[in-house]
Parts: C-alpha cells; sequence; structure tokens
C-alpha cells in the first residue's frame, strides 16, 4: 500500500514507536515526523519507532538547513538508517516556521530565494 501518515510535532517517542507498529501492521508504507523548532528532535523521536518495527519506512520532514547544518543532516540520517536496517528517510526545506522563528523574511524583489535579517529589529 503507497500511504504515508504524518504526524505532528508534539507526538513523543513513545507515541510515535505505538503508532508505527500499528500503521506498520496496516501496511503503511512510511510514517513521517513532523519538524518543528518548538517540538521534538525530528530524528530522535523515531529511534524507539525504528527498534520496534521492520518494515515501514521513518522519515523527518521537513528540515531546514538555515536550523540544521547539512551534516549534521547528513549524521542524523545515517544513524537512523543504521538503526533501521536502511529504512530512514528526510525531506528538506528552506523556510517556513523557522525562518519566521529567527526573525528573517524573505525579500521579494531579490532574485535569489535568500532571507534577509529584517535590520528594524537591531538597536544598537
Amino acid at each position: 500500500m503507497d500511504i504515508d501518515i504524518i504526524l505532528e510535532a508534539d507526538v513523543g517517542p513513545q507515541q510515535f514507536a505505538e503508532l508505527a507498529v500499528k500503521a506498520e501492521s496496516l501496511g503503511v508504507r512510511a510514517i513521517w515526523s513532523s519538524n518543528y523548532h518548538q517540538n521534538y528532535d525530528a530524528f530522535l523521536v523515531m529511534a524507539p519507532a525504528a527498534l520496534a518495527t521492520s518494515k515501514i519506512k521513518l522519515a523527518a520532514l521537513a528540515v531546514s538547513p538555515w536550523e540544521m547544518h547539512p551534516l549534521k543532516m547528513a549524521n542524523a540520517l545515517l544513524t537512523l538508517n543504521e538503526i533501521s536496517n536502511g529504512r530512514a528517510a528526510v525531506a528538506l526545506s528552506g523556510g517556513g516556521g523557522v525562518l519566521g522563528a529567527c526573525g528573517w523574511k524573505i525579500n521579494s524583489q531579490q532574485k535569489e530565494p535568500w532571507p534577509l535579517k529584517d535590520l528594524s529589529l537591531i538597536h544598537i
């Protein structure tokens, strides 16, 4: 069955594992951990599920290079992939909540989509 489930970021490791076991028993292809800056780590939350399941893919959604260095993303993915015997995945994204939490905004006049720090927030 080509169905994936995306869970909210406030689902803890134990509950994530329980839901992954149930989803796997129903033939779901993958279960995704949403990544938000104010919740559980998207990779670590899946570790118990990796140990409790054997077929379902485990994936982090959407990890931003603005909050996590690409090398650390690769390390986290490698570790989860090892624990899960090759079932880890990640979806990368460059914006959204993380940019807002950092006080960054996209300058729509710029050709490149690089965020600019709002200098009005800085008081010297």
